[in-house]
């Protein structure tokens, strides 16, 4: 196809032909009013211009028009093959993602200008290196760039296509087409949160953060829970010989043991989950909430399980332990998007069908469906057996914590909150009648108080395996 340049010189061309023309017209005129006037003009127009805008036109025109065909020859985009290579397909958010690509001229001659442009999703930041190339490459030769992306959002994203540009010498004329695929990478939610919570260290520290407690029931753990008598179903290894030589009775040592709970989340995935802040939404704490509650059960070996619902259930994962469990419902997670209504009876009730041990429901939404759907469903989770609690992410608090807001905007957004939150008050009261819990949480409390609930669940034992 002809460049913007080509088109500029062809449609030059032909504004210089229609010029020369038109004054070609004009001359008959001009004999006229001689003959008129008896006497000729101061000025005329004479033919040498005509005969240059007309000769520079129809060469402009020329050399845009019939050049072309001797280029598409040369011009062999079939020749160019593309190869893309990532370093990673699968990360988490705030990882890099090393591109590289590999161009290789398999036709005969050699290609002096070749544009090439590697696509990359908007959401990504390019940090290093140039995602696109302007070379001269011989023939049966390779040429190679690369570049690195950084995700700061997960999801799932498409790098690519590739597009290849060949121009001519002039810049007159140029041939594209699309190489190269794309590829897809999944992006996990972040893991800045489990770090931070690594370098709190030691179980003391949580405590103090978090207020974290063990289940303390009497079995066979490691700390020291008593002495009581002994009975002949006891096993010699527990007898407290200390004690047995001091008061010349049998006792029994007991010790602490932590029993594991079972955690079930119910996580709202309708589009008013998509409310706050670009990569700081509801759903996005939501997720990094899930992701760090996730994290906690597993390294106290509890049962945790994922759901995740709009007008429907789209995941389920059922109550498990262990590394790979969290490895399910990272990966669940990064498919995650917001779009539909939501409906909490049907995910309810579809809940139900699917497990038969109750406990702990976490339940996280919004609060923002039809509120005869809310109370049903609590209603019905309550009856079946679950402990429910609601963590429910306010909306204005993501709202108005946007720093470009001016004072004006932010009064008015603080006057809004109050009013939905008289709103949300009464709900919650509603609620509360199904012996199930609302939190209100924002984007400074969501974390804390969703840890908090977990450690509370398990220190009264709630949904004990």
């Amino acid at each position: 196809m002809i460049s913007k340049k080509g088109s500029f010189i062809l449609f030059g061309g032909l504004f210089m032909i229609s010029i020369g023309l038109a004054l070609e017209g004009i001359v008959p005129i001009f004999e006229i009013v001689i003959l008129f006037m008896a006497q000729p003009l101061a000025y005329g127009i004479s033919d040498i211009i005509v005969t240059y805008f007309l000769l520079i036109g129809i060469l402009m025109v020329i050399g845009t028009t019939f050049g072309y065909p001797i280029f598409r020859i040369q011009a062999n985009t079939e020749g160019i093959t593309v190869h893309r290579v990532l370093d990673k397909r699968k990360c988490f958010a705030g990882e890099y993602i090393h591109v590289r690509i590999t161009v290789h001229n398999k036709g005969p001659n050699a290609i002096d200008h070749l544009e090439i442009y590697d696509a990359y999703p908007e959401t990504m930041d390019l940090v290093l290196g140039e995602n696109y190339l302007y070379t001269r490459i011989n023939a049966n030769a390779k040429a190679e760039f690369s570049y690195i992306l950084r995700t700061p959002v997960r999801g799932l994203f498409k790098v690519g296509p590739t597009k290849v540009i060949i121009h001519d010498r002039l810049g007159f004329y140029e041939e594209e087409t699309i190489k190269q695929d794309f590829d897809e990478v999944l992006v996990y939610p972040s893991y800045e949160d489990i770090k931070k919570l690594k370098t709190l260290g030691a179980k003391r520290q949580l405590g103090k953060m978090f207020g974290m407690h063990k289940t303390k029931l009497k079995g066979t753990g490691m700390e020291f829970w008593g002495i009581r008598d002994y009975h002949p179903e006891d096993a010699f290894r527990y007898i407290d010989w200390k004690a047995f030589s001091r008061t010349n009775k049998l006792q029994i040592r007991e010790f602490e043991t932590e029993k594991n709970i079972r955690v079930m989340v119910l996580l709202d995935t309708s589009q008013s989950m998509d409310q706050g802040l670009i990569r700081n939404t509801k759903l996005e704490f939501s997720i990094r909430a899930v992701v760090l509650l996730s994290h906690m059960a597993q390294e106290r070996k509890d049962m945790i399980g994922l759901a995740t619902f709009n007008s429907k259930v789209n995941t389920f994962i059922k109550p498990g332990h262990g590394t790979t469990q969290f490895n399910r419902i990272i990966e669940d997670l990064a498919y995650v998007a917001p779009r539909g209504p939501s409906y909490l009876t049907r995910a309810v009730q579809n809940l139900i069908m699917r497990t038969r041990s109750r406990g702990l429901l976490l339940i996280i939404t919004d609060l923002e469906g039809k509120k005869k759907d809310i109370l049903d469903g609590i209603r019905k989770a309550s009856a079946a057996g679950f402990d429910v609690i609601i963590i429910s992410p306010f909306g204005p608090f993501f709202e108005i914590q946007n720093t470009r807001l001016g004072p004006t905007e932010k009064a008015l957004g603080e006057a809004i909150a109050e009013e939905y939150y008289d709103i949300r008050s009464r709900l919650s009261k509603d609620i509360q009648r199904y012996r199930a819990g609302v939190i209100s949480v924002g984007p400074d409390d969501f974390l804390v108080s969703v840890i908090n609930e977990y450690i509370e669940a398990k220190r009264r034992g709630i949904g004990l395996v």
